[in-house]
C-alpha cells in the first residue's frame, strides 16, 4: 500500500517525539523506494514542550531530496519552529508547486530554485524570513509571500524587492521589511493583493510604483491593496486606466485629502463592480486626536471637490469599519457627492 502511495501527507502531531518521526518516515521512504510521488506534505510542529526539534534542514533534507528524486510534484514543507536555511538548491524538472513556512529565503536560494525547477508554476513562502532583491521568473503563474512575524530578524538595509513575472496569474504579497516592491513585468496578473506597512520603506520619499504598474494590466480583475504609508499618493496620479478592474479593495490610505485618491482610482476603473474599503481601529482613534498625524479624512469645500462622475457598473460598496467611527458619514458623503450612478452602500461595524 504504502508503495503504491502516490500522495503522502506526514504530520508531527501524530508522534510524540522527534526520533520517532525520524524512525517512522526513514522506513516509510525506505520500504516504497523512487516510486513515483504527486505530493509530499510534511508538517513539523515540535515545540518548546517537546524533548527535541527540528533546528538545522540538515535533519529533513534527506526527505525532501527522496521526494525530489521521486519526481514529485507537489512538495510542502510547513515548518512551525525556528528559521530554517536550505543549504541546498532543488533540482527537479517535475515540481509543479513549492510551499515553505519559516524558511530563510533569498536570491540565492530563488534564483537556483527558478533555474532548477524550470517547470514550476506555483510558490508559496508563508511567514518566511524573506531577503530577495529580484524575483524572477519567466514560468511562475501563482506566488504567495508573507513574513515572519519576528521584527527582530531584518535584512540589510532597504532595497527595491524588484518583481519581474510576465506569466505571473496571481500575485498574494503582505509586508515585507525593508523591500520596496518594484514590478518591472506583472502584465498577466488577474488578481493581486499587496500589503504594505512602514517597515518596507526608508523614507516617504520612495518611489513606487505598484499601482502605476498594475494600472497598464489588461488582464486585472480583482485588486486589494493596503498601505500604511503614503508612498502610493503620489504613484495614483501616475495611474493608467485599470480597464478589466471588477473589485477593488483599499484600505484607510486613500482617504486623505477629501479621499482623493480613492476618486481618482475610480475614475479610472471603468468596469469597478464592487468597492471594499477597509478602516481601522488605529485611523478611527488617530482621527479623534488629528495632532498624532493620522489618516484622516478631510471634508472638501465645495471649491475643491471634484466634478461627479459615473460609475455605471458599481453596484455595491463594502465600509468595514470600527464601531463608532465618526469618519464614516464624511466618507459616505463624499462618494454620494461624486459618484452620479446609484449604488448600495454597507456599513460593517466590529
Amino acid at each position: 500500500v504504502w508503495v503504491s502511495a502516490r500522495c503522502l501527507s506526514i504530520d508531527s502531531d501524530q508522534f510524540s517525539t522527534l526520533r520517532q518521526l525520524k524512525k517512522f518516515l526513514d522506513n516509510l521512504l525506505l520500504d516504497r523506494g523512487y516510486t513515483a510521488l504527486h505530493t509530499f506534505w510534511l508538517r513539523i510542529n515540535f515545540g518548546i514542550f517537546y524533548p527535541d526539534s527540528i533546528d538545522d534542514y540538515c535533519q529533513i533534507r534527506p526527505w525532501v531530496c527522496h521526494a525530489l528524486r521521486s519526481n514529485v510534484q507537489v512538495l510542502g514543507i510547513v515548518h512551525h519552529g525556528e528559521i530554517l536555511t536550505i543549504g541546498n538548491a532543488f533540482t527537479s524538472s517535475y515540481l509543479k508547486r513549492l510551499q515553505l513556512r519559516n524558511f530563510d529565503v533569498d536570491d540565492w536560494f530563488v534564483k537556483k530554485l527558478f533555474s532548477g525547477c524550470p517547470n514550476l508554476e506555483e510558490l508559496e513562502l508563508i511567514c518566511c524570513f524573506v531577503n530577495i532583491i529580484k524575483f524572477s521568473s519567466t514560468k511562475l503563474q501563482r506566488s504567495t509571500v508573507t513574513t515572519t512575524d519576528d521584527r527582530s530578524i531584518s535584512c540589510l538595509g532597504f532595497e527595491d524587492m524588484v518583481i519581474d513575472m510576465p506569466k505571473l496569474v496571481s500575485l498574494d504579497i503582505k509586508e515585507v521589511p525593508d523591500r520596496n516592491l518594484y514590478f518591472v513585468d506583472v502584465s498577466s496578473l488577474e488578481t493581486a493583493s499587496v500589503c504594505i506597512d512602514e517597515s518596507s520603506f526608508a523614507s516617504s520619499q520612495v518611489d513606487c510604483n505598484v499601482l502605476s504598474a498594475l494600472s497598464n494590466i489588461t488582464s486585472l480583475r480583482s485588486l486589494s491593496l493596503t498601505v500604511r504609508h503614503k508612498v502610493l499618493e503620489r504613484d495614483v496620479l501616475r495611474c493608467a486606466k485599470f480597464n478589466s478592474l471588477t473589485t477593488l479593495s483599499l484600505g484607510e490610505w486613500c482617504l486623505g485629502s477629501g479621499c482623493s485618491s480613492l476618486l481618482h482610482l475610480l475614475q479610472r476603473s471603468p468596469k469597478i463592480q464592487k468597492l471594499i474599503l477597509h478602516l481601522t481601529d488605529v485611523g478611527a482613534s488617530q482621527c479623534d486626536h488629528p495632532e498624532q498625524h493620522a489618516v484622516v479624512v478631510g471634508d472638501p469645500t465645495c471649491s475643491e471637490t471634484q466634478r461627479p462622475f459615473n460609475c455605471e457598473n458599481l453596484k455595491k460598496i463594502e465600509i468595514n469599519c470600527p464601531l463608532g467611527d465618526k469618519r464614516i458619514h464624511v466618507i459616505v458623503r463624499i462618494l454620494y457627492e461624486n459618484i452620479n450612478s446609484p449604488t448600495e452602500i454597507n456599513i460593517m461595524s466590529h
